[in-house]
């Protein structure tokens, strides 16, 4: 008598959670722009302006065919399961059921159901950096750990552009973000831009809600402005441990 392999995967799941509680972080497969795609990834949450553009460029007959690859390809990986039994004969992604894999749906939860996105930026008006956080919420246990994602620009062979992943803690996320804004700019010349990291919540009907927190480093410290969904902007000098503790108070608040 064998056991549900779905339970299995629920409790491998939960290992997984487990082992990113105990070390901080776990490394994810990376994953090409066609594999997002054909798992309807790509376009939830956060998309790609250009990574969608060259998907959606292609000619029908060409993103039928890539998307067929892309789904053995993973299949071939490990992510997704085979075809059942007497589905042999049905073109992939067309009625045939391939349940998602533990590793993999860690991913697709992040990307495609986060109670929150977090993007970070030079300058208020700056373009937002390759790097962002997912918020992965369990009910009854809140924030269990972020996705966390980046853009790399590479192209995968003809799956084009790829993006890495890897599984974080809350408190390993916070400390990468206070790691950025120590982090010297890019920059040599000019005035110091502040840091700026936004949290979004997710559209719930009226638009997309918004933290947006600026942080200018000085000699003296920092300079943290924190303007809130629905707030007036609030500024405070603070050191990183206040600023880390705004942020996971933010992360908490927004997993509610």
């Amino acid at each position: 008598m064998t056991g549900d392999p779905r339970q299995a995967d629920v409790e491998a799941s939960q290992a997984l959670l487990d082992q990113v509680e105990r070390d901080g972080a776990v490394q994810l497969p990376a994953l090409s722009t066609a594999e997002l795609c054909v798992l309807g990834a790509m376009q939830a949450t956060l998309v790609d302006a250009d990574a969608l553009s060259w998907w959606s460029g292609m000619l029908e007959a060409e993103r039928s065919g890539l998307s067929a690859m892309a789904l053995k390809f993973l299949i071939h990986r490990g992510l997704l399961d085979e075809p059942a039994p007497g589905t042999a004969d049905s073109p992939l992604g067309e009625n045939v059921d391939l349940p998602v894999r533990p590793l993999l749906a860690m991913i697709l939860a992040g990307r495609g159901r986060p109670s929150f996105v977090v993007l970070r930026r030079e300058g208020p008006k700056g373009e937002p950096e390759r790097m962002r956080l997912y918020g992965i919420a369990e009910e009854g246990r809140g924030l269990r750990a972020l996705l966390a994602e980046v853009a790399t620009g590479n192209h995968v062979s003809r799956f084009g552009p790829a993006y890495e992943y890897a599984l974080v803690s809350p408190e390993e996320a916070v400390s990468s973000l206070l790691r950025w804004v120590d982090r010297a700019p890019a920059r040599k010349l000019g005035r110091r831009l502040p840091k700026v990291i936004d949290v979004y919540q997710p559209d719930k009907g009226s638009g997309p809600a918004r933290d947006r927190i600026e942080v200018r480093v000085d000699s003296s410290g920092l300079h943290v402005e924190h303007e809130g969904v629905g707030t007036a902007p609030t500024t405070t000098d603070c050191d990183e441990k206040a600023l880390g503790r705004l942020l996971a108070d933010l992360f908490a608040g927004r997993t509610a």
